[in-house]
């Protein structure tokens, strides 16, 4: 931190032995929490090419200053658009700033154990956290992922936990949930997370993955809240667009350009624009087109390498953030209506 910074001392953030914390601290707000006490493997985390998620941060920020009860924060998502290193970020900043119990949930626990070890720990250990944190122990849940940080308050707890072992979805209880890789997790246990923050009086959950199921996981839940958008302006004609929507079309030699009039776009000068209210479910499609820090070179030689159907499905879902299922689309009601309309034999849904 850089010494012309005030440092500012939250109650919350004395240790147990007597020590306290240095923070840039609650007033400060999570967006300095980010850059200034937590790393990367490139180094220290950075809003330079990753401006769209500046919006998501200062929600999350403003449901933790407000206490602002049961508010629901999703994520549809592209590849590697920094998302997760916020999430973790985010983690640490609710269990050490403000004092909250959280929980990290993916798929399973070895995926978690994994995730504890490469991306969780790092953090801790490249920063001034790791001397706040010890091993908890929790009998009702695993003890891998599970960090204890002592405060004159009594201990708060963050749990990196496989949502696999329904144990670990029904044992403990939560301020903040945070729930990546959704699509991968069992539904069933999801359903039961949420049971774990009914007792708090903040109850926040953040989703996030990359979707690839329309109408299930994380596109449910896009769907599901106010469904906002990163729109770009031109310079040139003034026009509005949501480059994703355009693609490939919005792709002109090396650059994007305004579906209207053809001038050049610039990737981060966009904004969020919600397509619906709901007060208390803001949702975000975040596509690797919005985050400047992907190089559009990249996403342009993967489309260029498409050949099957499934590589088509797997970039729309990676890249564009547009959930497509490919050749694993599920049986629907729509689907089996189009069959009925274009085949000479009859479909129909089992009676229940």
């Amino acid at each position: 931190m850089r010494k012309s910074l005030k440092i500012i001392r939250t109650p919350g953030m004395a240790l147990a032995a007597g020590r306290t914390a240095r923070f840039s601290g609650e007033a400060r707000g999570l967006t300095r929490f980010l850059t200034s006490e937590t790393s990367t493997d490139a180094g220290a985390f950075t809003f330079e090419g990753r401006e769209a998620l500046l919006e998501i941060v200062a929600a999350l920020d403003e449901v933790l200053r407000d206490r602002a009860p049961d508010r629901t924060v999703s994520v549809l998502k592209g590849a590697q658009v920094g998302m997760t290193t916020l999430a973790i970020g985010f983690a640490l900043y609710c269990v050490i700033v403000h004092r909250l119990n959280v929980g990290y949930f993916l798929p399973d626990q070895d995926f978690a154990d994994r995730f504890d070890q490469t991306r969780v720990r790092p953090a801790l250990r490249r920063g001034r956290m790791a001397s706040l944190m010890r091993e908890g122990k929790y009998k009702g849940a695993s003890p891998k992922g599970l960090k204890e940080f002592p405060g004159r308050g009594g201990s708060r707890f963050l749990y990196i936990l496989g949502l696999r072992d329904i144990g670990n979805a029904i044992s403990i209880p939560l301020d903040v949930l945070i729930r990546d890789e959704v699509d991968d997790l069992p539904p069933d246990n999801l359903k039961w997370s949420n049971d774990r923050i009914d007792a708090s009086p903040l109850a926040l959950t953040l989703n996030l993955a990359v979707g690839r199921t329309p109408g299930a996981g994380i596109h449910a839940m896009y769907e599901a809240g106010d469904r906002r958008r990163w729109r770009v302006r031109c310079p040139a004609c003034r026009t509005e667009s949501v480059p994703e929507e355009y693609w490939p079309g919005i792709l002109r030699g090396g650059a994007l350009a305004c579906p209207e009039c053809g001038g050049a776009l610039e990737r981060r000068a966009g904004r969020w624009v919600a397509g619906r209210a709901n007060r208390r479910h803001r949702s975000y499609r975040l596509s690797q087109l919005a985050v400047g820090a992907v190089r559009l070179e990249r996403i342009k030689a993967k489309w260029a390498a498409v050949r099957l159907p499934s590589e088509k499905a797997r970039f729309r879902c990676s890249a564009l953030a547009i959930p497509d299922a490919g050749d694993t689309q599920p049986i629907s009601r729509e689907l089996l209506a189009k069959l009925r309309d274009a085949a000479p034999y009859y479909l129909a849904e089992a009676p229940a």
